[in-house]
């Protein structure tokens, strides 16, 4: 039977409106599938600088446990088919984040705070939420990008960096994504969670982890007379998962009663991970005891006044006085084979105004010293900085200080910024048990045990009773019950 005009007419018409739908899908699976290669491509060019700035967490073993269960969690996305790299960098501050699909990061200072393998699921839940709902993209990783640019500057004469120097607090290198995002990447990222089967209000408890840091923070800054450094980062700037949104993730993973067998927890598994890990600055770092460095890998030692605070940052020494009027800086530098001290130094200081430029020698280092007449941190830049370079095998150390006043463009501790270049020199035999960094270590409690007879341990200037309350979850004012497992520093 023939069809008739008409029917011919809108089959036909049916036909070619088809055939457009498919190209327009193909078109835009071709531009999605454009943009997916785009991203990947920034961020795998974005992790080769993230592993030089960060370097990676030497311990294959915590890295395969952490890798483990963010596939595990990666698996419930709706990128389960890609390839998902989670990685722990060495580095102790508190914080994760990604550059997008699918690199995740973090730090191996958020894997001393987390308390079960429940709390590290939602964590790396969160950072693969913010790679579904294609948050980086929004960024943009070139922004991450220049972040780390800066953050990895020395104190060059007149530069940006002068500037970041001046605030001597540490802050997060990855900022959130705003509350909007952020909310987002916590509702669907505890569905990933619990749809792996972890328990669901282990969230919460992160949430509650990054909010006792902020108290203790905040009632430390009162007592110091100074404003709060408070982490503004994935959990601290909205509030936790309340019951509805807990019942609203097992209802959309199907899982409101449970899983078969219960709710994954493995806080002893977690803990017995985590147990060696590094505390505070890496051997690949150098360690700080006092006011000394001791860095075996490098195989020297430079000291500080006794009254200084030394600060071991990833890419710089930073030193300083009490009231922060005086301010020292050490990095480490390749140099070129064939230049010599003062041309080096010229270099680093292209553009500056020198003088007092002179050769000097120091325990059997050749090296070189000047001063530029502006660049300290301390004043916008207006006041001179006291530089010393000194040649050591392949490496150039490069010595930066300032003082908040001067005479004659010469910071009042000029003498003392060459005294301490004076302090550098190779580790003694003696000295290398000093290098090998702190460790967590993993107890059970009985019910002698007293958190506060293991203060005393914390490598930290203040508050150590609160630190180590911090670190087990107990801050302010918790009790450790018996048969417990906690945390100790060694």
């Amino acid at each position: 039977m023939k069809p008739s005009r008409a029917l011919a007419t809108l089959f036909v018409a049916m036909t070619v409106a088809l055939a457009s739908l498919q190209l327009d899908a193909q078109s835009s699976s071709r531009k999605q599938t454009e943009r997916k290669s785009q991203e990947s491509s920034s961020s795998r060019k974005a992790h080769e600088k993230i592993l030089k700035a960060y370097g990676v967490y030497e311990n294959q073993a915590l890295q395969d446990y952490v890798s483990e269960i963010g596939q595990r969690v990666a698996r419930q996305s709706s990128l389960a088919d890609q390839e998902w790299k989670f990685v722990v960098l060495d580095d102790d501050s508190i914080n994760a984040f990604t550059t997008g699909c699918c690199y995740v990061y973090l730090h191996r200072g958020l894997l001393i705070h987390l308390n079960s393998e429940a709390e590290l699921a939602s964590v790396l839940g969160h950072e693969v939420a913010h790679v579904t709902a294609k948050h980086p993209q929004k960024r943009m990783t070139r922004g991450v990008l220049a972040s780390l640019a800066a953050a990895a500057a020395a104190i060059y004469t007149g530069s940006g960096a002068v500037a970041d120097l001046a605030n001597l607090g540490a802050t997060a290198w990855m900022r959130g994504y705003g509350r909007e995002n952020e909310l987002e990447a916590d509702r669907i990222g505890l569905q990933y969670s619990v749809r792996a089967g972890y328990r669901p209000e282990a969230m919460g408890e992160v949430f509650d982890m990054f909010r006792r840091g902020e108290r203790f923070e905040i009632d430390r800054a009162r007592a110091e007379g100074r404003e709060p450094r408070v982490y503004h980062g994935m959990f601290s700037s909205h509030p936790a998962p309340d019951a509805r949104a807990v019942q609203a993730a097992k209802a959309a993973a199907n899982l409101e009663a449970g899983p078969e067998g219960g709710w994954v927890d493995n806080r002893e598994r977690y803990m017995k991970a985590i147990d060696g890990l590094t505390y505070g600055s890496s051997r690949a770092q150098g360690i700080v005891r006092g006011n000394r460095l001791y860095h075996a890998e490098l195989g020297i030692t430079v000291a500080f006044p006794k009254a200084w605070t030394v600060e071991n940052q990833r890419d710089a020494l930073i030193a300083y006085t009490p009231s922060k009027d005086t301010l020292m800086q050490i990095t480490l530098r390749d140099y070129p084979p064939t230049m010599g001290p003062r041309e080096f130094l010229f270099s680093q200081l292209r553009g500056a105004t020198l003088s007092g430029g002179e050769p000097i020698q120091i325990n059997g280092m050749e090296g070189y010293t000047a001063r530029t007449t502006s660049g300290s941190p301390l004043d916008n830049g207006a006041g001179p900085v006291r530089w010393v370079v000194l040649y050591r095998g392949k490496s150039a150390y490069l010595f930066a200080g300032a003082s908040r006043s001067s005479r004659g463009a010469v910071p009042e501790a000029d003498g003392l910024f060459l005294s301490v270049a004076e302090t550098l020199r190779a580790l003694k035999p003696s000295e290398y048990p000093l290098a090998e960094p702190y460790r967590l270590r993993i107890r059970t409690s009985t019910a002698d045990t007293r958190l506060e007879d293991y203060a005393d341990d914390m490598p930290v200037e203040k508050y150590p009773r609160e630190e180590l309350m911090l670190i087990n979850g107990l801050y302010p004012n918790r009790k450790l019950q018996p048969g417990t497992l906690y945390k100790v520093v060694e």
